[in-house]
Order: C-alpha cells, then structure tokens, then sequence
C-alpha cells in the first residue's frame, strides 16, 4: 500500500540509476558492515561493487526470463527513444496483460521487489516503512540490513507466535494476493 501523495519511483528508473558509475564503485551502498570476523585479506578489495552488479544482473536476468516465459504473446513495438530497462518492463507489461490469468499480479510482484531492492540498495529504508506487515497488517515494519529482512517491531506481532521476519519475496507476494508464489512454482 501506497500512502496518497507518495510518489514511488518505477523499477527501471532506479535500476537504471544504479548503473551508473557512482553507484558501481566499491562501497557505494547501504549494504551494513560486515558481520562477525573474517580472515585478513591478501589481496586488495575489487574496484567495483559486486553487490550492485550482482543486483543489476539478477533483476535484468529476471525480467528477461519473464519475458522468454511470456513468448506467446505478440511483442508489443518499442516506443523509439524509450531506454532498455524501460523497454524491457513495458514490453514484459503487455505480454502479462496478453496471457492473462495471474500474469500481471506476478509482474507486479517482481517490479516492486525490484524496485525495492533497489531503494534499499540506494540506503532508502523509507520503502519498507509504507507496506503493512502481512501478519498484523499495522504499519511497523523496519528494514534489518543483517538478516535482508523487514521485521514487525509492533508489540502485538511480538505476542503471537507467528513470524515477524518478512523477506522481500514474501513482501511482494502478500501485497499483490500470493500471485508471484503460484507463477513461480509453476
């Protein structure tokens, strides 16, 4: 849930953002220390950061792979001038809209996963804050960086004995009805 008057940006914009060489030098996110010890480094760290283009393959990966899943549908003409990761996701968004069925909840799913990732990969926490917990639907939510996980810091979600971690797979799915975990298991 969105709250009114809260603009969230598209997945492709901050992808596309993170592709720039500002956010691909080494130490650029708000990823946290590192946790406990490790061993003393002989090599010196690489010059780029891993996790960023880690992040930018895995979601490029996915949506291409959304897209080759989606083949029977008619491909959609390009706007020309439209950047590729925009391209990419509105042509990913017509197929959907084509099969029908659970298709455009699933995209829907993966782009706010997406984009989310992103914005916490950027150091905006902010976008975890605006979704319910799936378990007492209250606004109490923090991003954990250690565990990638959100958790419900409400006191009545620390009462009952349900789970109080969300990773943002499952954040995704509960916000668009369950429709990611069907198309992905299928």
């Amino acid at each position: 849930m969105v709250e009114p008057g809260i603009s969230v940006q598209k997945p492709a914009d901050l992808l596309d953002e993170l592709d720039s060489a500002e956010w691909k030098r080494a130490g650029s996110t708000a990823t946290g220390p590192p946790l406990g010890r490790s061993a003393t480094r002989v090599h010196s760290p690489a010059p780029a950061n891993d996790t960023v283009l880690d992040h930018l393959a895995a979601c490029d990966g996915e949506i291409a792979d959304f897209i080759a899943q989606a083949r029977r549908a008619p491909a959609p003409a390009v706007e020309p001038g439209l950047p590729t990761r925009a391209a990419a996701y509105e042509r990913a968004r017509v197929q959907a809209e084509d099969l029908g069925m659970d298709w455009p909840s699933y995209l829907a799913a993966m782009e706010w996963r997406h984009a989310a990732s992103s914005a916490l990969l950027m150091g905006d926490t902010d976008v975890i804050r605006r979704e319910p917990c799936p378990a007492c639907r209250t606004w109490g939510l923090i991003w954990v960086v250690s565990h990638k996980a959100a958790m419900c810091v409400n006191r009545y979600c620390a009462e009952r004995s349900g789970p109080r971690m969300w990773t943002l797979a499952q954040l995704a799915a509960e916000r668009n009805g369950g429709a990611m975990d069907a198309q992905a298991a299928g």
